[in-house]
Protein backbone atom coordinates (compact mmCIF):
# COMPACT_ATOMS: atom_id res chain seq x y z
CA UNK A 1 0.00 0.00 0.00
CA UNK A 2 1.01 3.51 -0.97
CA UNK A 3 -0.38 6.34 0.49
CA UNK A 4 0.18 8.88 -1.05
CA UNK A 5 -2.68 8.57 -3.05
CA UNK A 6 -4.77 10.39 -0.26
CA UNK A 7 -4.13 13.68 -1.34
CA UNK A 8 -6.33 12.64 -4.96
CA UNK A 9 -9.17 10.59 -2.48
CA UNK A 10 -11.13 13.94 -2.49
CA UNK A 11 -11.42 14.63 -6.00
CA UNK A 12 -11.91 10.63 -6.52
CA UNK A 13 -14.78 11.20 -4.17
CA UNK A 14 -16.20 14.38 -6.54
CA UNK A 15 -15.29 12.35 -9.67
CA UNK A 16 -17.01 9.21 -8.38
CA UNK A 17 -20.24 11.02 -7.42
CA UNK A 18 -20.26 12.29 -11.05
CA UNK A 19 -20.02 8.71 -12.49
CA UNK A 20 -23.01 7.52 -10.46
CA UNK A 21 -25.48 10.02 -11.51
CA UNK A 22 -24.46 8.47 -15.43
CA UNK A 23 -27.34 6.71 -15.20
CA UNK A 24 -29.93 9.50 -14.94
CA UNK A 25 -31.83 10.64 -17.81
CA UNK A 26 -31.44 14.44 -17.01
CA UNK A 27 -28.57 14.96 -18.88
CA UNK A 28 -31.21 14.36 -21.92
CA UNK A 29 -32.66 17.65 -21.56
CA UNK A 30 -36.29 19.09 -20.92
CA UNK A 31 -36.76 19.46 -24.56
CA UNK A 32 -34.97 16.04 -25.56
CA UNK A 33 -37.16 14.40 -23.21
CA UNK A 34 -40.61 16.17 -24.36
CA UNK A 35 -39.90 15.18 -28.00
CA UNK A 36 -39.61 11.30 -27.09
CA UNK A 37 -42.82 11.84 -24.76
CA UNK A 38 -44.90 13.39 -27.53
CA UNK A 39 -43.39 10.83 -30.33
CA UNK A 40 -44.50 7.69 -28.21
CA UNK A 41 -47.43 8.88 -27.23
CA UNK A 42 -48.63 9.81 -31.02
CA UNK A 43 -47.29 6.29 -32.00
CA UNK A 44 -49.70 4.96 -29.12
CA UNK A 45 -52.67 7.13 -30.61
CA UNK A 46 -52.04 5.61 -33.87
CA UNK A 47 -52.23 2.36 -33.25
CA UNK A 48 -54.97 2.53 -30.70
CA UNK A 49 -57.21 4.92 -33.72
CA UNK A 50 -55.96 2.23 -36.07
CA UNK A 51 -57.30 -0.62 -34.07
CA UNK A 52 -61.03 0.57 -33.18
CA UNK A 53 -61.05 1.89 -36.62
CA UNK A 54 -61.16 -1.74 -37.89
CA UNK A 55 -63.20 -3.27 -35.02
CA UNK A 56 -65.88 -1.31 -35.81
CA UNK A 57 -65.31 -1.06 -39.54
CA UNK A 58 -65.05 -4.27 -40.26
CA UNK A 59 -67.55 -7.54 -38.96
CA UNK A 60 -66.45 -10.02 -37.65
CA UNK A 61 -62.96 -8.61 -36.56
CA UNK A 62 -61.93 -8.82 -33.28
CA UNK A 63 -59.53 -6.95 -31.74
CA UNK A 64 -56.67 -8.76 -31.89
CA UNK A 65 -57.18 -8.95 -35.63
CA UNK A 66 -57.44 -5.54 -35.63
CA UNK A 67 -54.91 -4.65 -34.06
CA UNK A 68 -52.14 -7.31 -35.90
CA UNK A 69 -53.64 -5.35 -39.08
CA UNK A 70 -53.10 -1.90 -37.84
CA UNK A 71 -49.34 -2.97 -36.82
CA UNK A 72 -48.64 -4.39 -40.20
CA UNK A 73 -49.79 -1.56 -41.67
CA UNK A 74 -47.95 1.52 -40.28
CA UNK A 75 -44.62 -0.95 -40.57
CA UNK A 76 -45.67 -1.50 -44.37
CA UNK A 77 -44.83 -5.27 -43.77
CA UNK A 78 -48.17 -6.78 -45.37
CA UNK A 79 -49.59 -10.00 -45.64
CA UNK A 80 -52.06 -9.97 -48.06
CA UNK A 81 -55.52 -9.17 -48.93
CA UNK A 82 -57.55 -9.67 -45.56
CA UNK A 83 -61.07 -9.01 -47.38
CA UNK A 84 -61.40 -5.06 -46.77
CA UNK A 85 -65.20 -3.68 -47.13
CA UNK A 86 -64.88 -0.67 -49.62
CA UNK A 87 -65.44 1.38 -45.98
CA UNK A 88 -62.41 -0.56 -44.64
CA UNK A 89 -59.87 -0.05 -47.67
CA UNK A 90 -60.59 3.81 -47.41
CA UNK A 91 -59.65 3.89 -43.69
CA UNK A 92 -56.75 1.53 -44.21
CA UNK A 93 -55.84 4.34 -46.39
CA UNK A 94 -56.06 6.93 -44.22
CA UNK A 95 -54.24 4.83 -42.02
CA UNK A 96 -51.36 4.39 -44.04
CA UNK A 97 -51.11 7.90 -44.88
CA UNK A 98 -50.80 9.14 -41.08
CA UNK A 99 -49.49 5.84 -39.82
CA UNK A 100 -46.42 5.52 -41.53
CA UNK A 101 -45.28 9.05 -41.06
CA UNK A 102 -46.05 8.57 -37.17
CA UNK A 103 -44.47 5.80 -36.88
CA UNK A 104 -41.55 7.03 -38.73
CA UNK A 105 -41.42 10.06 -36.73
CA UNK A 106 -41.49 8.02 -33.83
CA UNK A 107 -38.48 5.49 -34.80
CA UNK A 108 -36.55 8.58 -35.74
CA UNK A 109 -36.78 10.26 -32.04
CA UNK A 110 -36.39 7.27 -30.31
CA UNK A 111 -32.77 6.57 -32.38
CA UNK A 112 -32.14 10.07 -31.85
CA UNK A 113 -32.81 9.51 -27.70
CA UNK A 114 -30.35 6.49 -27.65
CA UNK A 115 -27.91 8.40 -29.23
CA UNK A 116 -28.64 11.51 -27.58
CA UNK A 117 -28.23 9.62 -24.27
CA UNK A 118 -25.10 8.00 -25.18
CA UNK A 119 -23.69 11.31 -25.89
CA UNK A 120 -24.39 12.41 -22.79
CA UNK A 121 -23.13 9.15 -20.85
CA UNK A 122 -19.87 10.16 -23.03
CA UNK A 123 -19.65 13.79 -21.29
CA UNK A 124 -20.13 13.15 -18.44
CA UNK A 125 -18.02 10.36 -17.86
CA UNK A 126 -15.21 12.80 -19.22
CA UNK A 127 -16.17 15.48 -16.97
CA UNK A 128 -15.86 12.62 -14.24
CA UNK A 129 -12.18 11.72 -15.30
CA UNK A 130 -11.01 15.48 -15.92
CA UNK A 131 -11.72 16.16 -12.28
CA UNK A 132 -9.06 13.74 -11.28
CA UNK A 133 -5.26 14.11 -10.31
CA UNK A 134 -2.66 11.98 -9.62
CA UNK A 135 -4.86 8.92 -10.80
CA UNK A 136 -3.67 5.95 -12.39
CA UNK A 137 -4.68 4.68 -15.99
CA UNK A 138 -4.83 1.06 -16.38
CA UNK A 139 -4.44 0.05 -20.57
CA UNK A 140 -6.16 -3.12 -21.40
CA UNK A 141 -8.96 -4.99 -18.82
CA UNK A 142 -7.96 -8.49 -19.31
CA UNK A 143 -7.37 -10.69 -16.73
CA UNK A 144 -4.43 -8.81 -15.78
CA UNK A 145 -5.81 -5.62 -16.13
CA UNK A 146 -8.90 -6.54 -14.30
CA UNK A 147 -6.50 -7.85 -10.87
CA UNK A 148 -5.25 -4.32 -11.12
CA UNK A 149 -8.59 -2.67 -11.26
CA UNK A 150 -9.63 -4.39 -8.59
CA UNK A 151 -7.00 -4.10 -6.23
CA UNK A 152 -6.77 -0.44 -7.12
CA UNK A 153 -10.49 0.23 -6.18
CA UNK A 154 -10.15 -2.44 -2.68
CA UNK A 155 -7.43 0.69 -1.81
CA UNK A 156 -10.03 3.36 -2.87
CA UNK A 157 -7.57 4.48 -5.23
CA UNK A 158 -8.93 6.97 -8.88
CA UNK A 159 -7.68 4.89 -11.56
CA UNK A 160 -9.24 5.32 -15.50
CA UNK A 161 -9.56 2.20 -17.53
CA UNK A 162 -9.01 2.33 -21.73
CA UNK A 163 -10.29 -0.54 -23.29
CA UNK A 164 -11.59 -1.30 -27.25
CA UNK A 165 -13.09 -4.56 -26.30
CA UNK A 166 -17.09 -4.29 -25.83
CA UNK A 167 -17.11 -7.22 -23.30
CA UNK A 168 -14.26 -5.93 -21.18
CA UNK A 169 -15.72 -2.63 -21.50
CA UNK A 170 -19.21 -3.32 -19.47
CA UNK A 171 -17.00 -5.24 -17.25
CA UNK A 172 -15.01 -2.23 -16.12
CA UNK A 173 -18.47 -0.47 -15.88
CA UNK A 174 -20.19 -3.22 -14.52
CA UNK A 175 -17.90 -2.35 -11.25
CA UNK A 176 -18.53 1.45 -11.29
CA UNK A 177 -15.19 2.33 -12.88
CA UNK A 178 -14.17 4.72 -15.55
CA UNK A 179 -13.32 3.24 -18.71
CA UNK A 180 -12.84 5.21 -21.88
CA UNK A 181 -13.42 2.99 -25.36
CA UNK A 182 -10.57 3.01 -27.79
CA UNK A 183 -7.14 1.63 -28.14
CA UNK A 184 -4.54 3.39 -26.16
CA UNK A 185 -1.64 3.05 -28.12
CA UNK A 186 -3.65 6.63 -29.66
CA UNK A 187 -2.01 9.66 -28.13
CA UNK A 188 -5.52 11.80 -27.90
CA UNK A 189 -7.04 8.79 -25.65
CA UNK A 190 -4.24 9.14 -23.37
CA UNK A 191 -4.88 12.81 -23.48
CA UNK A 192 -8.64 12.13 -22.59
CA UNK A 193 -7.80 10.16 -19.44
CA UNK A 194 -5.94 12.29 -17.96
CA UNK A 195 -1.77 11.78 -18.79
CA UNK A 196 -0.57 15.13 -18.18
CA UNK A 197 -2.00 14.55 -14.67
CA UNK A 198 -1.76 11.54 -13.36
CA UNK A 199 0.58 9.48 -11.28
CA UNK A 200 0.87 6.20 -12.51
CA UNK A 201 0.29 4.17 -16.20
CA UNK A 202 -0.55 0.35 -16.08
CA UNK A 203 0.50 -1.20 -19.37
CA UNK A 204 -1.63 -4.71 -19.62
CA UNK A 205 -2.44 -5.35 -23.03
CA UNK A 206 -2.35 -8.92 -24.13
CA UNK A 207 0.71 -7.46 -27.03
CA UNK A 208 4.23 -6.61 -26.15
CA UNK A 209 4.11 -4.19 -29.33
CA UNK A 210 1.25 -2.77 -28.05
CA UNK A 211 2.62 -1.76 -24.40
CA UNK A 212 6.24 -0.40 -26.21
CA UNK A 213 4.30 1.91 -28.26
CA UNK A 214 1.92 3.16 -25.29
CA UNK A 215 4.62 3.40 -22.71
CA UNK A 216 6.92 5.60 -25.32
CA UNK A 217 3.87 7.89 -25.68
CA UNK A 218 2.99 7.91 -22.23
CA UNK A 219 6.86 9.15 -21.11
CA UNK A 220 6.77 11.77 -23.79
CA UNK A 221 3.78 13.38 -22.93
CA UNK A 222 4.07 13.17 -19.04
CA UNK A 223 7.94 12.64 -18.16
CA UNK A 224 7.44 12.11 -14.48
CA UNK A 225 4.57 9.38 -14.94
CA UNK A 226 5.42 5.86 -13.11
CA UNK A 227 5.09 3.06 -15.90
CA UNK A 228 4.77 -0.56 -14.79
CA UNK A 229 4.23 -2.99 -18.06
CA UNK A 230 3.04 -5.96 -18.88
CA UNK A 231 5.42 -8.19 -21.35
CA UNK A 232 4.91 -11.69 -22.09
CA UNK A 233 8.18 -12.93 -24.15
CA UNK A 234 11.16 -12.05 -22.39
CA UNK A 235 13.03 -10.85 -25.59
CA UNK A 236 10.83 -7.46 -25.15
CA UNK A 237 11.83 -6.65 -21.61
CA UNK A 238 14.51 -4.77 -22.66
CA UNK A 239 12.82 -2.97 -25.27
CA UNK A 240 10.16 -1.85 -22.76
CA UNK A 241 12.86 -0.71 -20.13
CA UNK A 242 14.53 1.26 -22.93
CA UNK A 243 10.73 2.81 -23.88
CA UNK A 244 10.73 4.55 -20.66
CA UNK A 245 9.10 1.56 -18.43
CA UNK A 246 9.71 2.24 -14.69
CA UNK A 247 9.06 -1.49 -13.88
CA UNK A 248 8.16 -4.05 -16.56
CA UNK A 249 6.19 -7.43 -15.23
CA UNK A 250 6.46 -10.89 -16.56
CA UNK A 251 3.54 -12.59 -15.43
CA UNK A 252 3.97 -15.50 -16.12
CA UNK A 253 7.85 -16.06 -14.93
CA UNK A 254 6.31 -13.69 -11.45
CA UNK A 255 3.73 -16.52 -11.06
CA UNK A 256 6.19 -19.78 -11.74
CA UNK A 257 8.86 -17.04 -8.68
CA UNK A 258 5.39 -17.30 -6.09
CA UNK A 259 4.75 -21.13 -6.76
CA UNK A 260 8.64 -21.74 -5.61
CA UNK A 261 8.46 -19.28 -3.10
CA UNK A 262 5.88 -21.35 -1.87
CA UNK A 263 7.54 -24.75 -1.72
CA UNK A 264 10.48 -22.97 -0.49
CA UNK A 265 9.36 -20.44 1.93
CA UNK A 266 5.77 -21.66 3.18
CA UNK A 267 5.91 -19.91 5.93
CA UNK A 268 6.91 -16.57 4.64
CA UNK A 269 4.88 -16.66 1.68
CA UNK A 270 1.61 -16.74 3.84
CA UNK A 271 2.63 -13.89 5.44
CA UNK A 272 2.96 -11.60 2.69
CA UNK A 273 -0.38 -13.31 1.34
CA UNK A 274 -2.30 -12.32 4.26
CA UNK A 275 -0.47 -8.88 4.68
CA UNK A 276 -1.84 -7.98 0.60
CA UNK A 277 -5.50 -9.37 1.52
CA UNK A 278 -7.89 -6.73 2.99
CA UNK A 279 -8.53 -7.65 6.60
CA UNK A 280 -5.93 -10.02 6.90
CA UNK A 281 -4.72 -8.44 10.47
CA UNK A 282 -1.96 -6.26 9.54
CA UNK A 283 -0.38 -4.70 6.20
CA UNK A 284 2.85 -4.47 4.83
CA UNK A 285 2.70 -0.68 3.65
CA UNK A 286 4.85 2.06 2.34
CA UNK A 287 4.58 5.59 3.77
CA UNK A 288 5.51 8.75 2.00
CA UNK A 289 6.27 11.30 4.30
CA UNK A 290 5.14 14.54 2.74
CA UNK A 291 6.45 18.44 3.31
CA UNK A 292 4.74 19.74 6.30
CA UNK A 293 3.93 16.58 7.95
CA UNK A 294 3.22 16.21 11.32
CA UNK A 295 5.94 13.73 11.22
CA UNK A 296 8.73 15.80 10.41
CA UNK A 297 11.29 15.63 12.95
CA UNK A 298 9.72 12.92 15.02
CA UNK A 299 12.05 9.75 15.59
CA UNK A 300 10.98 6.63 14.33
CA UNK A 301 11.29 5.97 18.54
CA UNK A 302 9.22 8.47 19.89
CA UNK A 303 6.14 7.37 17.00
CA UNK A 304 6.97 3.37 17.33
CA UNK A 305 6.08 4.06 21.17
CA UNK A 306 2.72 6.12 20.57
CA UNK A 307 2.05 3.05 17.73
CA UNK A 308 3.27 0.10 19.26
CA UNK A 309 2.21 -2.35 16.93
CA UNK A 310 3.80 -0.59 13.83
CA UNK A 311 7.41 -2.24 12.86
CA UNK A 312 9.28 -0.63 10.98
CA UNK A 313 11.19 -2.69 8.35
CA UNK A 314 13.28 -0.13 6.55
CA UNK A 315 13.65 3.84 4.81
CA UNK A 316 14.29 4.65 1.66
CA UNK A 317 16.14 7.77 1.25
CA UNK A 318 15.37 10.67 -1.25
CA UNK A 319 18.64 9.41 -3.07
CA UNK A 320 17.30 5.98 -3.50
CA UNK A 321 19.39 4.53 -0.67
CA UNK A 322 17.77 2.05 1.74
CA UNK A 323 18.27 1.38 5.26
CA UNK A 324 16.78 -1.98 6.83
CA UNK A 325 16.25 -1.43 10.22
CA UNK A 326 16.30 1.89 10.81
CA UNK A 327 17.89 3.02 13.86
CA UNK A 328 15.43 4.31 16.94
CA UNK A 329 16.83 7.84 16.96
CA UNK A 330 16.34 8.18 13.20
CA UNK A 331 14.20 10.97 12.23
CA UNK A 332 11.41 11.90 9.47
CA UNK A 333 12.36 13.91 6.77
CA UNK A 334 10.22 15.25 3.65
CA UNK A 335 10.25 12.87 0.65
CA UNK A 336 11.29 10.00 2.59
CA UNK A 337 9.92 6.23 2.04
CA UNK A 338 8.99 4.57 5.75
CA UNK A 339 7.99 0.54 4.72
CA UNK A 340 6.00 -0.85 7.86
CA UNK A 341 4.62 -3.45 8.89
CA UNK A 342 1.59 -3.14 11.32
CA UNK A 343 -2.45 -3.36 12.35
CA UNK A 344 -4.40 -1.76 9.39
CA UNK A 345 -5.58 0.75 11.55
CA UNK A 346 -2.22 1.33 12.64
CA UNK A 347 -0.90 2.03 8.94
CA UNK A 348 -3.83 4.29 8.05
CA UNK A 349 -3.27 6.79 11.11
CA UNK A 350 0.48 7.04 9.84
CA UNK A 351 -0.62 7.77 6.39
CA UNK A 352 -2.98 10.46 7.38
CA UNK A 353 0.06 12.03 9.60
CA UNK A 354 2.50 11.20 6.75
CA UNK A 355 0.44 14.12 4.83
CA UNK A 356 1.37 17.69 4.69
CA UNK A 357 -1.14 19.12 7.45
CA UNK A 358 -3.12 21.53 4.79
CA UNK A 359 -4.29 18.26 3.08
CA UNK A 360 -4.90 15.93 6.32
CA UNK A 361 -7.06 19.04 8.15
CA UNK A 362 -9.00 18.85 4.47
CA UNK A 363 -9.37 15.87 4.10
Amino acid sequence: MSCGESLSFRLYGSAMSTITSLTQVDDFGDEQQRKLFRAITALCGVVLFGTLGFTLIQDNWDIWKALYFTLITITTVGYGDYGLTPAGERFATLLLVVGIATATYAFGQIVQAAISYQLAWRRRMQKAIDQLHDHYIICGAGRVGQTVCERLAEKSMPFVVVEKDADRMQWVRSHGSMVLEGAATEDELLILAGIQRAKGLICATESDSDNIVITLSARELNPDIQIISRVNDNQSMRKLHRAGATRVVAPAIQGGNDIAELLIHPNLSAFLDQSSQTGGGYELAEVRIEEGSLLVGQTLLKYGTAEQSLVFVAVRDQDGKTRIRPGANEKFVPGQVAIVVGEPDAVERMCQLAQAVAAFVEV
